[in-house]
């Protein structure tokens, strides 16, 4: 499980560059955008000044690990070239005629965003990933 304690590691093993007490990459093919983690004021930074959308900064800080996978997975969909306009962190929606609602950590959209390509739900290794992945082999998750 990715930890505070370990997550310097883990972004030194992705390329990112320690800058004090910021780690920061840039994506020079997405038109230089920046991923950075800011260790003084435990903030983590996505690309929104390229379009990324986050609709609810609850994964934008170092309080949950689930928070560093997030990050990680977001940083891999950029490696593999997916643009940051087409990622939207958080998307909420209504589930049924209840009241009940959902979101999702990561959605990412075709080039338009007339389609929704990919959901993804982050979770952290162990107990966490186990127990979803259990209710997802039952009844879907």
């Amino acid at each position: 499980m990715i930890t505070i304690d370990i997550f310097p590691k883990v972004l030194k093993l992705l390329g990112f560059a320690e800058q004090g007490n910021i780690y920061k990459k840039d994506f020079p093919t997405l038109g230089m955008c920046t991923m950075s983690a800011d260790f003084k004021n435990k903030q983590l930074n996505y690309p929104e000044n390229f379009g990324f959308t986050i609709n609810d900064r609850t994964t934008c800080n170092f309080e949950h690990p689930e928070n560093f996978v997030v990050f990680e997975c977001v940083h891999r969909l950029l490696e593999k070239g997916y643009r940051p306009e087409h990622i939207e962190l958080e998307k909420r929606w209504n589930l049924g005629h209840d009241a009940k609602g959902g979101k999702a950590d990561i959605c990412v959209y075709n080039q338009d965003k007339s389609q929704m390509l990919l959901i993804i739900e982050c979770k952290t290794a162990g107990v966490e990933h186990t127990k979803a992945l259990k209710l997802l082999k039952e009844d879907g998750g």
